[in-house]
């Protein structure tokens, strides 16, 4: 059967249908879903090239002249900041034979093709061509780099402010590594309250209201607001509250959102870090986690100190998860694997999950509908057993802003 461009046979859509009841009665998707490179092909057109995706944050290209190249979805990309102070993406192929004309991240004055030295500036225009005037009615106009669409928020560069204000911090530490999986299980895992208490019972998961976990569904993602002790050793904070949160939180305020398809912001009383997915291919995904704290705290003293176990300590966090991951991918590959139940604990995995069919075949209003019905339901259950966190308004503030 054939849906959007892309054929499946009917015992994958009969999975899929499975995936698209309520949360008590679904099933996960197919492993089919995860592993094939032609389902990969076909989301680098439906999603990757529609949506916004997130490829840094603006302080990394303070000055002119920075740039990083990078491959997503195995599309060459450059973002650079020009003489203006404007910054600048790419499709990073220069426009004689394709050869990428910059690779890692720097500074520069202008982007040399090493292949034949076709030079570009910073505004992607064409300088200097080698033998150009050979061809007859050669046009440099014509030969700029092809322009990406880029857009920023709160301090993040999207190629497509808050509560937490995140355009009024500054990055303190960012990782980077590429784990061997599939994109869609690294939002899945972020989002999967199920394993926190056992993977991550050493490290936070102690101190995490699995059972009472409130799940607020949107219609473009969801966020939650929770009481969790912040990401350090032990929950032991090393920092004050941000100024904004000042008054609104307590010093166990945490939230996490949801911005589709792949990042992920989580949320403390004293920091910031955004977890982005950038897939590589249908089975290879790099991970960038950001911390980010306030101008203030960089003068603080010892703050190299500090700021040094909190990196160790997020680096602790996700290297807990990086074996399941890889486990995970090889799971679904098996003949043996069959999409187990969805359960309470992964409310927002199964919105995940039919957002991804909305996008991949077609979208089901009604579906969708009933999950935020039933999400609502489970809100309301929630308050009845136990007080809401104290969240400062963040749950309004997003839910109006949806």
């Amino acid at each position: 059967m054939q849906n959007r461009g892309i054929t499946l046979d009917e015992s994958i859509l009969e999975a899929i249908r499975e995936t698209r009841r309520s949360l008590g009665q679904a099933r996960h998707l197919p492993g089919f879903l995860y592993t094939a490179p032609e389902i990969f092909d076909y989301e680098v057109e439906t999603i990757f090239m529609k949506e916004w995706l997130c490829v840094g944050r603006v302080e990394e290209f303070e000055n002119e002249g920075d740039y990083r190249a990078m491959r997503i979805a195995g599309e060459p990309l450059l973002v650079c900041r020009d003489a203006r102070g404007a910054l600048n993406a790419f499709h990073n192929v220069c426009r004689h034979r394709g050869v990428e004309v910059a690779t890692g991240e720097g500074t520069c004055k202008s982007f040399r093709c090493p292949y034949h030295s076709w030079v570009y500036d910073l505004e992607g225009k064409l300088l200097g061509a080698p033998h150009s005037k050979q061809v007859e009615g050669f046009d440099f106009a014509s030969c700029a780099l092809p322009r990406v669409n880029l857009d920023t928020w709160g301090g993040y560069i999207f190629e497509f402010a808050a509560f937490l204000q995140p355009e009024n911090t500054r990055t303190s530490d960012k990782y980077v590594f590429d784990v061997p999986c599939n994109w869609k299980f690294i939002p899945e895992n972020l989002m999967d309250m199920y394993h926190v208490g056992v993977i991550h019972n050493e490290s936070f998961g102690g101190h995490f209201p699995v059972n009472d976990f409130r799940f607020n569904l949107q219609k473009n993602g969801y966020n939650a607001a929770y009481e969790s002790f912040t990401m350090a050793p032990n929950g032991v904070t090393l920092f004050d509250t941000m100024p904004w949160l000042k008054g609104k939180v307590t010093d166990k305020f945490a939230c996490t959102t949801w911005i589709r398809p792949t990042m992920n912001i989580f949320g403390r009383h004293d920091l910031i870090q955004p977890w982005v997915a950038l897939p590589i291919d249908h089975a290879t995904t790099q991970i960038i986690i950001y911390t980010q704290l306030p101008d203030a705290y960089f003068d603080e003293p010892a703050f190299e100190e500090k700021n040094q176990i909190y990196a160790d300590f997020i680096r602790l966090v996700a290297n807990e998860d990086r074996a399941m991951l890889e486990s995970l991918q090889n799971g679904v590959g098996s003949r043996a694997f069959r999409p187990g139940p969805t359960v309470k604990l992964e409310r927002a995995i199964h919105h995940l999950l039919n957002y991804y069919l909305d996008k991949l075949l077609s979208e089901d209003d009604e579906a969708r509908a009933r999950r935020r019905q039933e999400g609502d339901e489970a809100l309301r259950e929630s308050a009845s057993r136990s007080r809401e966190p104290r969240d400062g308004g963040y749950t309004a503030l997003v839910s109006a802003a949806e």
